[in-house]
Protein backbone atom coordinates (compact mmCIF):
# COMPACT_ATOMS: atom_id res chain seq x y z
CA UNK A 1 0.00 0.00 0.00
CA UNK A 2 2.45 2.23 0.64
CA UNK A 3 4.18 1.84 -2.19
CA UNK A 4 0.90 2.56 -4.67
CA UNK A 5 0.08 5.40 -2.15
CA UNK A 6 2.90 7.72 -2.37
CA UNK A 7 3.40 8.69 -5.96
CA UNK A 8 -0.62 9.72 -5.71
CA UNK A 9 0.47 11.78 -2.63
CA UNK A 10 3.71 13.37 -4.63
CA UNK A 11 1.67 13.86 -7.71
CA UNK A 12 -1.65 15.62 -5.32
CA UNK A 13 1.12 17.92 -3.64
CA UNK A 14 2.31 18.82 -7.09
CA UNK A 15 -0.72 19.86 -8.29
CA UNK A 16 -1.86 21.63 -5.26
CA UNK A 17 1.19 23.93 -5.34
CA UNK A 18 0.99 24.76 -8.81
CA UNK A 19 -2.73 25.62 -8.42
CA UNK A 20 -1.28 27.90 -5.54
CA UNK A 21 1.42 29.53 -7.41
CA UNK A 22 -0.90 30.64 -9.72
CA UNK A 23 -3.13 32.07 -7.62
CA UNK A 24 -0.56 33.81 -5.85
CA UNK A 25 0.50 34.98 -9.39
CA UNK A 26 -2.71 35.97 -10.47
CA UNK A 27 -3.10 38.03 -7.16
CA UNK A 28 0.05 39.84 -7.29
CA UNK A 29 -0.60 40.83 -10.63
CA UNK A 30 -4.34 42.15 -9.88
CA UNK A 31 -2.95 43.96 -7.05
CA UNK A 32 0.01 45.74 -9.12
CA UNK A 33 -1.96 46.49 -11.91
CA UNK A 34 -4.58 48.15 -9.39
CA UNK A 35 -1.90 50.29 -7.88
CA UNK A 36 -1.05 51.48 -11.35
CA UNK A 37 -4.49 52.61 -11.61
CA UNK A 38 -4.72 54.27 -8.54
CA UNK A 39 -2.14 56.25 -9.14
CA UNK A 40 -2.91 57.23 -12.41
CA UNK A 41 -6.49 58.39 -11.07
CA UNK A 42 -4.58 60.14 -8.03
CA UNK A 43 -2.62 62.38 -10.38
CA UNK A 44 -5.55 63.61 -12.47
CA UNK A 45 -8.41 63.39 -9.99
CA UNK A 46 -6.80 63.09 -6.46
CA UNK A 47 -8.71 61.82 -3.40
CA UNK A 48 -8.03 58.85 -1.39
CA UNK A 49 -6.45 56.97 -4.71
CA UNK A 50 -2.82 58.26 -3.32
CA UNK A 51 -3.35 55.82 0.17
CA UNK A 52 -4.58 52.82 -2.47
CA UNK A 53 -1.46 53.23 -4.53
CA UNK A 54 0.75 52.74 -1.16
CA UNK A 55 -1.38 50.12 0.40
CA UNK A 56 -1.00 48.16 -2.41
CA UNK A 57 3.24 48.77 -2.92
CA UNK A 58 2.90 47.13 0.26
CA UNK A 59 0.70 43.96 -0.51
CA UNK A 60 2.65 43.88 -3.90
CA UNK A 61 5.90 43.02 -1.84
CA UNK A 62 3.95 40.55 0.31
CA UNK A 63 2.41 38.82 -1.98
CA UNK A 64 6.07 38.41 -4.17
CA UNK A 65 7.21 36.60 -0.84
CA UNK A 66 4.77 34.04 -0.74
CA UNK A 67 5.26 33.85 -4.64
CA UNK A 68 9.16 33.59 -4.15
CA UNK A 69 8.59 30.93 -1.23
CA UNK A 70 6.64 28.49 -3.49
CA UNK A 71 8.21 29.19 -7.25
CA UNK A 72 11.45 28.47 -6.01
CA UNK A 73 13.81 25.33 -7.65
CA UNK A 74 16.01 23.35 -4.94
CA UNK A 75 15.46 25.12 -2.45
CA UNK A 76 18.50 23.97 -0.05
CA UNK A 77 21.03 24.95 -3.21
CA UNK A 78 23.04 28.54 -2.25
CA UNK A 79 21.07 30.75 -5.58
CA UNK A 80 17.61 29.46 -4.43
CA UNK A 81 18.64 30.58 -0.49
CA UNK A 82 19.75 33.98 -1.89
CA UNK A 83 17.03 33.94 -4.12
CA UNK A 84 14.14 33.86 -1.22
CA UNK A 85 16.12 36.04 1.34
CA UNK A 86 16.47 38.93 -1.37
CA UNK A 87 12.31 38.65 -1.86
CA UNK A 88 11.71 38.56 2.21
CA UNK A 89 14.07 41.87 2.70
CA UNK A 90 12.57 43.32 -0.71
CA UNK A 91 9.07 42.72 0.90
CA UNK A 92 9.92 44.15 4.47
CA UNK A 93 11.32 47.80 2.74
CA UNK A 94 8.62 47.61 0.06
CA UNK A 95 5.95 47.51 3.28
CA UNK A 96 8.40 49.77 4.95
CA UNK A 97 8.20 52.46 2.39
CA UNK A 98 4.05 52.17 2.81
CA UNK A 99 4.51 53.14 6.26
CA UNK A 100 6.66 55.96 5.66
CA UNK A 101 3.89 57.91 3.32
CA UNK A 102 0.88 56.59 4.73
CA UNK A 103 1.92 57.29 8.44
CA UNK A 104 3.26 60.96 7.26
CA UNK A 105 6.67 59.69 8.32
CA UNK A 106 7.94 61.31 5.20
CA UNK A 107 7.10 63.02 2.08
CA UNK A 108 5.94 60.58 -0.79
CA UNK A 109 9.62 61.15 -2.80
CA UNK A 110 11.86 59.32 0.38
CA UNK A 111 9.23 56.73 0.83
CA UNK A 112 9.25 56.05 -2.87
CA UNK A 113 12.76 55.97 -3.00
CA UNK A 114 12.09 53.14 -0.02
CA UNK A 115 10.18 51.27 -2.46
CA UNK A 116 12.49 51.57 -4.91
CA UNK A 117 15.04 49.56 -3.09
CA UNK A 118 12.58 47.22 -1.70
CA UNK A 119 11.10 46.57 -5.16
CA UNK A 120 14.81 46.10 -6.58
CA UNK A 121 15.37 43.20 -3.82
CA UNK A 122 12.58 41.31 -5.57
CA UNK A 123 13.84 41.71 -8.74
CA UNK A 124 17.15 39.83 -7.78
CA UNK A 125 14.63 36.72 -6.78
CA UNK A 126 12.76 37.44 -10.31
CA UNK A 127 16.37 37.39 -11.91
CA UNK A 128 17.50 34.32 -9.78
CA UNK A 129 14.34 32.37 -10.33
CA UNK A 130 13.58 32.59 -13.77
CA UNK A 131 17.79 31.49 -14.36
CA UNK A 132 16.94 28.22 -12.38
CA UNK A 133 13.19 27.82 -14.32
CA UNK A 134 15.27 28.40 -17.90
CA UNK A 135 14.97 24.76 -18.63
CA UNK A 136 11.78 23.87 -17.09
CA UNK A 137 9.76 21.78 -20.09
CA UNK A 138 6.58 23.21 -18.98
CA UNK A 139 7.78 26.79 -19.21
CA UNK A 140 7.71 28.99 -22.76
CA UNK A 141 11.24 30.34 -23.32
CA UNK A 142 9.19 33.78 -24.00
CA UNK A 143 8.34 33.61 -20.28
CA UNK A 144 11.66 33.21 -19.08
CA UNK A 145 13.09 35.87 -21.06
CA UNK A 146 10.12 38.46 -19.62
CA UNK A 147 10.80 37.83 -16.00
CA UNK A 148 14.35 38.48 -16.48
CA UNK A 149 13.50 41.55 -18.26
CA UNK A 150 11.26 42.51 -15.81
CA UNK A 151 14.30 41.48 -13.04
CA UNK A 152 16.87 43.75 -14.52
CA UNK A 153 14.04 47.00 -14.72
CA UNK A 154 13.43 46.15 -11.20
CA UNK A 155 17.05 46.06 -9.83
CA UNK A 156 17.41 49.33 -11.57
CA UNK A 157 16.23 50.71 -8.51
CA UNK A 158 19.35 49.89 -6.60
CA UNK A 159 20.28 53.61 -7.82
CA UNK A 160 18.03 54.72 -5.20
CA UNK A 161 19.94 53.21 -1.87
CA UNK A 162 21.96 56.89 -2.10
CA UNK A 163 19.00 58.66 -2.03
CA UNK A 164 17.73 56.49 0.62
CA UNK A 165 20.40 57.04 2.97
CA UNK A 166 20.75 60.76 2.66
CA UNK A 167 17.29 60.90 3.57
CA UNK A 168 16.58 62.64 0.13
CA UNK A 169 12.98 63.85 -0.12
CA UNK A 170 12.77 66.37 -2.34
CA UNK A 171 13.34 65.16 -6.22
CA UNK A 172 14.89 68.17 -6.90
CA UNK A 173 17.66 67.92 -5.04
CA UNK A 174 18.82 64.46 -5.83
CA UNK A 175 21.42 63.50 -8.07
CA UNK A 176 20.23 62.49 -11.33
CA UNK A 177 21.55 58.75 -10.70
CA UNK A 178 18.95 58.25 -7.74
CA UNK A 179 16.06 59.56 -10.27
CA UNK A 180 17.41 57.10 -12.89
CA UNK A 181 16.63 54.12 -10.04
CA UNK A 182 12.96 55.39 -10.44
CA UNK A 183 12.97 53.68 -13.65
CA UNK A 184 12.87 50.80 -11.63
CA UNK A 185 9.17 50.45 -11.55
CA UNK A 186 8.77 50.40 -14.89
CA UNK A 187 9.70 46.71 -14.04
CA UNK A 188 7.49 46.87 -11.57
CA UNK A 189 4.48 48.17 -12.43
CA UNK A 190 4.98 47.25 -16.00
CA UNK A 191 6.73 43.90 -17.34
CA UNK A 192 6.58 42.31 -13.89
CA UNK A 193 2.18 42.64 -14.24
CA UNK A 194 2.40 40.55 -17.08
CA UNK A 195 4.80 38.29 -16.53
CA UNK A 196 3.04 37.30 -13.20
CA UNK A 197 -0.22 37.06 -15.61
CA UNK A 198 1.64 34.49 -17.72
CA UNK A 199 2.72 32.61 -14.97
CA UNK A 200 -0.25 32.68 -13.67
CA UNK A 201 -2.02 31.04 -16.96
CA UNK A 202 0.69 28.52 -17.44
CA UNK A 203 0.11 26.73 -13.94
CA UNK A 204 -3.23 27.19 -14.07
CA UNK A 205 -3.85 24.72 -16.74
Amino acid sequence: MKWSYAPHVVISTGLNQRRTVSRLALATAVVTLLGVLSLIIFFALGGPFGLINDVANGLIGLLSLALAWLWVRNRRSGLSTLAIAAAALGAIVMILGSFLVIFNITGWYLAGLVSTVGSSFIGIWLLIANRLHRRAPELPRGLIMLGITAAIFMIIGWLAIAGVIARIDDSQLAPWYVNAGLANWMGTYLLYPVWCLWLSRRYGR
